[in-house]
């Protein structure tokens, strides 16, 4: 993804995250100018808080075991009017049933390490428990997830009229 987006706009800054050092080995060959790669946790990104404009989550969310954290923790490092773009699986609610209760068992048996695929309300839901709104969420083409929120002002009803 960071990839596209450098080709695209070469004079924006990236970084690059991932749990697996091999995986940002692999990045870093590609030797993208104005873009870091580091190993970390999304579940706990590390990173100031209001760090980011955006931030892009492709296909790796079924692999979290605490997606909550993941939501929490990208609104923290957004800043304000900062958005987040996550795509991962879904489909209907029998579909994921089946993917979760039969296809990811047997993946996992092959040492892959996925954890839970969600239905579209659940994006929803964690999006907004962690304080976003929820500009689109759709299923494409049958099975993948696209979603985009939006991290709003907080307003202080204590202190704003």
């Amino acid at each position: 993804m960071l990839e596209l987006l450098h080709d695209k706009y070469p004079d924006k800054h990236y970084v690059g995250l991932d749990l697996t050092p091999e995986m940002i080995h692999v990045a870093q060959a590609k030797n993208l100018s104005n873009t870091e790669f580091l190993v970390g946790d999304s579940e706990n990104l590390p990173f100031d808080e209001g760090t980011f404009d955006a931030i892009i989550c492709s296909n790796s969310f079924h692999h979290y075991p605490n997606p909550q954290n993941f939501f929490s923790s990208a609104y923290r490092v957004l800043r304000r009017d900062g958005r987040l773009i996550l795509r991962d699986y879904t489909s209907s609610d029998f579909v994921v049933w089946l993917m979760n209760h039969i296809e990811m068992p047997l993946a996992n048996l092959c040492g892959h390490g996925d954890v839970k695929i969600l239905k579209a309300t659940e994006f929803t839901a964690m999006a907004e428990n962690a304080g976003f709104t929820v500009l689109t969420m759709e299923k494409q083409k049958g099975f993948r997830a696209h979603l985009v929120a939006r991290k709003m002002k907080r307003i202080d009803f204590e202190t704003e009229p």
